[in-house]
């Protein structure tokens, strides 16, 4: 696989409270760039099914650790991609990582490079959006 996305941040929450906003799909939507819905079991070798921008894509639950990983793995054409969310204990909150491994294939490959560029500008802001939702919920009412 080739890197498209290294990027980790530090929520200010316990580590449960992030895996179930990472696990919640209802909850996708509010995180992952032009994702309206997500649904399917949250079970290794599940099929979840996604809509971004309209069109259903889905991905295969590849890696399931609770409360520390989640891999999800989608294929689109000759793109495919792994996902690997990782969680992280540490002193007032939970470290999470996000990193995105994508391979092209066939006659897209030499158009590699700028897809991943694509991905990274796309995608590398769920771990930042994802931290102000759960910091958002976590919040105490007041």
């Amino acid at each position: 696989m080739a890197l498209a996305i290294d990027t980790t941040t530090t929520v200010a929450a316990p580590q449960d409270a992030v895996w179930r906003a990472l696990t919640d799909w209802s909850l996708a939507h509010r995180w992952m760039p032009g994702v309206t819905t997500m649904r399917g079991p949250l079970e290794p070798g599940a099929v979840v099914t996604f809509t971004v921008r309209g069109a259903d894509r889905t991905a295969v639950v590849e890696v399931l650790d609770p409360p520390r990983a989640l891999a999800l793995l989608s294929r689109s054409g000759p793109v495919t991609a792994v996902y690997t969310y990782t969680l992280a204990a540490r002193p007032g909150g939970t470290t999470l990582r996000l990193v995105a491994d994508v391979v092209v294939r066939g006659a897209l490959r030499p158009m590699a490079p700028v897809i991943r560029r694509s991905i990274a500008k796309e995608d590398g802001v769920q771990p930042e959006r994802l931290r102000a939702l759960v910091e958002e919920v976590s919040r105490p009412a007041g």
